[in-house]
C-alpha cells in the first residue's frame, strides 16, 4: 500500500547521496568527514506502526463492504440472466426485449459501478491515496523530528533499495516506531 509513495523519494535520497559523495570528494573534506546519515525501514514501520495498521484495517474493512456490494450487484445481474435464459422459450417478443433491456441495463450499472470503485483514480486507489498520505505524513515527521534531535544530516531508506549495507548503529527504525507509537494512543495522537 505504501511503499509506492515512498519510491518516489528514492530518486531524491539518490541525488542527496550522491551530492554527499562529491563533497565528500571535493570542495568541502571536512564538513564530508562530519556527516551524519541513518536510514529507516519504512515497510517494517509500515507493518509495526500502529497507527499504520489501524489505517490497513480501515482500509480493508471499506474496501470488504464495497467488494459485498459489488458481488450483490454481480449476483442481481446473473439471476436476470439465468431468468432471462430460461423464461426466453415462453416469453413474447415484447417481454423478451423488456427484459433484455432490463439485463442491459443491470450490466450497465455493475459495469459503472466496478469502475467507479476499482478503475482508474477510483475509489479504492483515492482511499488507499488518502490513508496512506496520512500515514506517510506522521513517518515522514517523526524522522525529521529524530534527525534534527540528534543531528543527522541524511536519513535513507533501506526498504526501496536505496541502502545495500548499514551499521546497525545507523538503523534509525526502531527508534522511529518508538517515537510514532509512544505518541499514538488508540488512533489519537497526544
Amino acid at each position: 500500500m505504501v511503499s509506492r509513495h515512498l519510491r518516489a523519494s528514492r530518486s531524491a535520497a539518490l541525488l542527496v547521496l550522491t551530492v554527499l559523495m562529491a563533497l565528500a570528494g571535493g570542495a568541502a573534506p571536512a564538513r564530508a568527514q562530519n556527516v551524519r546519515i541513518g536510514f529507516i525501514d519504512s515497510q517494517r514501520i509500515f507493518s509495526e506502526y500502529k497507527a499504520a495498521q489501524e489505517a490497513q484495517d480501515r482500509f480493508a474493512r471499506e474496501i470488504q463492504s464495497w467488494r459485498t456490494e459489488a458481488e450483490d450487484r454481480r449476483r442481481a445481474v446473473d439471476a436476470l440472466r439465468n431468468e432471462l435464459k430460461d423464461q426466453d422459450p415462453l416469453l413474447s417478443e415484447a417481454k423478451r426485449l423488456e427484459k433484455e433491456s432490463a439485463l442491459q441495463k443491470s450490466v450497465s450499472d455493475y459495469d459503472l459501478f466496478v469502475q467507479d470503485f476499482w478503475g482508474p483514480n477510483g475509489k479504492v486507489q483515492r482511499l488507499n491515496d488518502e490513508i496512506t498520505r496520512e500515514v506517510i505524513s506522521k513517518v515522514r515527521d517523526a524522522v525529521e523530528l529524530l534527525a534534527n534531535r540528534e543531528q543527522y544530516d541524511l536519513v535513507l531508506d533501506a526498504a526501496d533499495g536505496n541502502v545495500i549495507f548499514g551499521v546497525k548503529s545507523l538503523d534509525l527504525t526502531q527508534r522511529v516506531l518508538d517515537d510514532l507509537n509512544k505518541t499514538t494512543v488508540g488512533g489519537t495522537t497526544h
